[in-house]
């Protein structure tokens, strides 16, 4: 009975916290509103097709019901119908499901190991003042974020340094053009981030760093989807604010200014070395006072067009167009690696893997199996015969990136 009750009590929460109506809960589970009743005071048990119709009903997993201590347990329900759009809606569920992933692996034995505990801690509530504290803190770990020869690659190297330097695993797939632009669990047990692979590099990197913010903040809000990056609270202004501090520091653009000067050369530049959009840079400059708030609405105005008409036909112009591609798609390292363990000791299949790789699971299951049958033949030391010179050469003849 007490189990009952405990599983009615979280039942009637859940509930609640979605805004449900009793009665459209009832109906959609195929319940008379006497039955759901019972199952929230704890006289009748909620079957299994009913928790699952519940569970997706409402935005969590299963296990949010079963075990509310979890991760899983502490992440909210889906936003409600009305208040966000289906993509926001579809991101919450992506989310879940990423963290039952982690969950299963967790009590498999395969725990994920971020490195976020030694972020210093805030000493006031002034969102600006600990969005700089972080981003000084972060950028001395993540070092030089500008010295990448391309966009591609300094977007590829900030997510490859979170992921080493705090073990936050960095995700890239499509969530569609108009899906949302980031989203992120900032839970310390499990941080994520997980970044639209639809908009331009400019954007997603300023999201990536984002979402850093939010994460690197634990700003209580276990699930953050940002549709759109307007500050339109503390939380949302401090992960700006963050992010424009990290990738644009002050330094940087004042060498840059030093340089080059304040001509249409100079904010080029600054675009192509910091990897960011026109208009987070402007609005950067801004907050600097580089430029006043005339200059910036003047700057905004004009747009990039007339940045790319002023600069002509110039290498810089050919850069800034180039540097409007999407991002690749990237697997989460972290969880990709617990996910491969997990598969060879049992814990999970293959198919959270091949979700997470964008593969056909049949496909990965006969990879894997012949990597399992040939791992004999990785030797420690390497240590087999020289062959002769003519074979050394007759190697080159072969397609050294063929599989």
């Amino acid at each position: 009975m007490g189990e009952t009750a405990d599983i009615g009590r979280r039942v009637q929460q859940l509930r609640i916290e979605a805004g449900a109506p009793l009665d459209d809960v009832a109906s959609a589970l195929g319940l008379t509103a006497e039955e759901l009743t019972a199952i929230e005071r704890g006289a009748l048990d909620i079957g299994d097709a009913e928790l699952t119709t519940f569970a997706d009903l409402v935005g969590v997993s299963e296990l949010a019901v079963l075990e509310p201590d979890s991760l899983l347990g502490r992440l909210a329900v889906a936003p409600r119908v009305g208040d966000a759009t289906v993509s926001a809606r579809e991101a919450h569920r992506r989310l879940i499901a990423l963290a039952e992933i982690h969950h299963v692996l967790r009590d498999g034995g395969h725990e994920a190991q971020p490195a976020v505990a030694s972020v210093p801690e805030g000493d006031d509530g002034r969102w600006l003042d600990r969005a700089n504290q972080l981003a000084e803190w972060a950028g001395q770990r993540l070092g030089d974020l500008t010295s990448g020869p391309s966009e591609a690659d300094r977007f590829a190297s900030l997510a490859t340094a979170i992921e080493y330097q705090f073990g936050v695993d960095v995700m890239v797939e499509s969530l569609g053009e108009d899906g949302p632009l980031g989203m992120s669990l900032t839970d310390p047990e499990f941080p994520f981030i997980l970044i639209n692979a639809d908009v331009i590099r400019p954007r997603a990197m300023f999201t990536l760093a984002h979402e850093l913010g939010h994460v690197l903040a634990v700003d209580g809000s276990e699930i953050k989807i940002d549709e759109d990056l307007r500050g339109n609270n503390d939380e949302e202004r401090l992960a700006n604010a963050f992010a424009a501090a990290l990738l644009m520091p002050e330094r940087g653009i004042n060498s840059l200014i030093e340089e080059h000067g304040r001509d249409a050369k100079c904010l080029a530049m600054m675009i192509l070395s910091f990897g960011v959009s026109f208009e987070s840079l402007i609005y950067r400059l801004h907050n600097l006072q580089v430029i006043n708030a005339d200059g910036r609405d003047a700057l905004k105005n004009a747009g990039l067009h007339s940045l790319l008409r002023a600069l002509g036909d110039t290498e810089e112009s050919a850069m800034l167009l180039a540097a409007r591609e999407r991002p690749p798609r990237k697997p989460p390292h972290h969880l990709t690696t617990r996910c491969i363990s997990g598969i060879w000791d049992g814990t999970i299949s293959a198919a959270p893997l091949a979700g997470l790789l964008d593969v056909e699971t049949d496909e990965l299951v006969e990879k894997l199996s012949k990597a399992w049958e040939t791992a004999d033949a990785i030797t420690e030391d390497y240590s087999t015969p020289k062959d002769s010179p003519d074979v050394v050469r007759q190697a080159y003849d072969a397609d050294p990136v063929a599989v």
